[in-house]
Parts: C-alpha cells; structure tokens; sequence
C-alpha cells in the first residue's frame, strides 16, 4: 500500500514545475473562456475572476503555466512581459491566446496531456493562487460528436451577456427531410438566422449583404462540424439593417431573455438552401445577487459586550473591509474578514472602552479596500445603570 502511495505521489508531483509556493492563497480562480467552446488552435481569452483571493486591487499578474508545456520556465523569480494578463477592472483579469502558439506546440501534443495547469501569480516569487486547470473543450467536443445531437448549445441554459457556441454536427443534422442532407448540396457556407424571444430581436441572414453574411456564418471545423460563436447583448445590439448601416441598439441591460430563435441554413448559388426549420432553444435565468446588508449582534449593547459587526452581499470590489469605531477620544479599528457573501469582525467593548464613562453611543464606519464609505452609523449604548 505504502508503495503504491509513494508511485501516485510521484505522478502528482511530476505534473507540477519544479518552484517553491511562497504566498500561495488558498484560493483558486473562476475561470471562463470566450468563445465558449475553442479549439486549441484558435484565439480564445480566458478570463480570471480573482475576487477574494487576496491579492491587492489591480496589482499586476502573471500567468504560470506548465501544462502541456512551461513557456516561461526558468523564471518563477521573474516572469516575463508575455505572461502578463490584463486587469479589466472588478477583479477580472484576462488573457488572449492561441494555445498551439503560446505553448509553442502542435496540436498532437494535447490529445491527451493532463489539462491546461496553471497558477496567477505576481512577476516575483510571491503571491499566487492554488495551482488550478483551466477549462478546455476537449471533452465537449468528444461528447457532442459521440452523442448523436445534430446542435448543440454551450452553455445550454445560455445567459444574456455570456459567451455562447453553437455547434452542429452535419452528419446528424436532417436538411431537406435528409438526414446528413446538407451533403447533397454545393453549398458555400453555413450561416444563422436567429432571433430572440421568438423573432423579437433578430439578425437575419442578409445574402446581398457581405458584412452580414460573413456576421451570420458558422466557422467549419472539419469532420462534419460547424461552430457559431457569440455573446447574445453584444450580437443581437448591433444588428446589420438592409441598407448595411447597424441599427440602434436594440437589447437594454435588463432585457428579460427567454429563448432563441434560429434556422440553420446553408447558402447555395448566392441564396437560401433549404434550411433546418424554425428551432427553439430556452435561455438560463441569470441569478440575481443581493444588495448589501449590515447588522450588528446583539442588537442592544453595552460598554461590557462583544459586539460583532456583519455585512452581507458585498459589492464586487469591495475587498476587505475596514472599520472604524470612534467612542468619545478613543479610536478602535481593524478589518473584517470573510469573502464577498460574509465579512465579520469581533469587538471586545469591555476591553477597548475600559476607563471611559459614561458613553451613550458609539460611531462606526465601515470602508471598502479602496476607502470607500459603505457604513456610517452611530450605534446606540445601554446605560449601565440599566443592567445593574
């Protein structure tokens, strides 16, 4: 048993580079792509939501990657200018790629590595994030073309402002009462007519229109599958008109989708083929998060209490937050601790006011990590002649 620990330990550790972890957070990433779904050879971004993981606001990060190879190998220490992400603000960074060319490899060498593995660390030595993989779509394209779908939505409850693929196989996809029909054409492209909330909203396919055409085209992967790549709010707002200016924006922020509308539809001889027949895919519904919420436990204290103060459902970018309590000449501070949902902290009023008298109330503030107020209250004291 001992031995086959030590052989499994000795696996995990190969897969990991040759550094010493000084400052690793606990934490790890939310990581999504765009488009979607990608392939290795193709230009994705991925994007990095660091929030709580308790490196400072829009301090400068690097991507530490060693999985299916180590482009920066050699410079933990150091990290060079082209591993470097970009701060998009609220705590998300992001990096653009093409896999193939940032690992400096062929695509034979990720049929079957381990995952693209990877840490976010400052350019030294010093702060990181737990090591994480990143998503790849691997297993979604094995699954799609193993499952006998002929489309495929990804995510398949798709939400207004998230990245979207579309993906159809055309071996399954019946075109002319056909099966595999599309086979029977001399087709030049495939393109999408769709709309939202049943043709609420729509970007038609424009066959005298260039612009639209080349919009509207589904990108050919080989094998029989085609993938369509969007984001619904930024697609459906700047939709082409006939006279191929872009009409006004059409989607608000807070457009409520339900669902797509589409046809699949393959261009023959300049025109419409035979298409695939209206299509409806329902949309997610994107859960909506909490305005913040301070309170303080008990409810009625004294000069003798702990008192804890709590705020809920914090801004985005909040960080750690920091109050300040002021009670007649003295001043008490410290931080409040937790994640974005909870941050608490403990005061021992019977320690910190000791010697001061007579006290009705206390004064608190409570800023963000960027020294914005979100707090500012007195709270009152019971007297304690009233608990005598």
């Amino acid at each position: 048993m001992k031995n086959i620990f030590t052989a499994l330990l000795g696996i995990v550790l190969m897969l990991l580079p040759n550094i010493a972890f000084a400052g690793k957070f606990p934490g790890v990433p939310k990581v999504w792509t765009v488009p979607a779904v990608y392939q290795f050879d193709e230009e994705v971004t991925f994007f990095f939501d660091v929030t709580d993981i308790g490196f400072q606001e829009g301090v400068d990060l690097y991507l530490w990657a060693w999985e299916p190879t180590e482009p920066d190998a050699g410079n933990r220490d150091n990290s060079s200018d082209f591993a470097k992400l970009e701060y998009t603000g609220n705590g998300i960074y992001k990096k653009t790629m093409t896999p193939t060319q940032y690992f400096n490899c062929g695509l034979e060498k990720f049929d079957s590595f381990a995952g693209l593995w990877m840490q976010l660390k400052v350019k030294n030595d010093g702060d990181c994030t737990t090591e994480f993989s990143a998503p790849d779509s691997r297993q979604v394209f094995k699954d799609f073309a193993e499952s006998g779908k002929d489309i495929l939505f990804y995510p398949d409850k798709f939400l207004l402002k998230d990245p979207l693929s579309i993906l159809v196989n055309a071996n399954e996809l019946e075109i002319g009462g056909k099966k595999g029909g599309l086979y029977d054409l001399d087709f030049t492209s495939l393109n999408l007519h769709s709309g939202l909330n049943n043709w609420e909203v729509m970007q038609g396919i424009k066959v005298w229109l260039p612009n639209v055409m080349e919009k509207t085209a589904f990108k050919d992967l080989g094998n029989g599958l085609y993938k369509f790549d969007m984001t619904p709010f930024e697609y459906y707002n700047s939709t082409i008109a006939d006279d191929g200016s872009i009409e006004a924006p059409a989607v608000p922020d807070d457009y409520e989708l339900e669902n797509m509308t589409y046809i699949i539809v393959p261009i023959v001889n300049g025109d419409w083929g035979p298409g695939s027949g209206d299509r409806l895919q329902k949309a997610g519904n994107a859960p909506i998060y909490p305005d913040p919420a301070f309170s303080y436990f008990p409810q009625k204290i004294c000069a003798l209490d702990i008192v804890t103060l709590t705020r809920q459902w914090n801004e985005k970018n909040a960080g750690t937050l920091k109050y300040t309590i002021t009670a007649g000449s003295r001043t008490i501070t410290g931080d409040m601790e937790g994640n974005r949902d909870k941050r608490e902290a403990s005061v021992n009023l019977l320690k910190e006011l000791e010697g001061l008298t007579n006290l009705s109330k206390i004064s608190l503030k409570i800023e963000t990590a960027n020294g914005i107020t979100v707090v500012n209250t007195d709270i009152p004291l019971i007297s304690l002649s009233e608990i005598e």
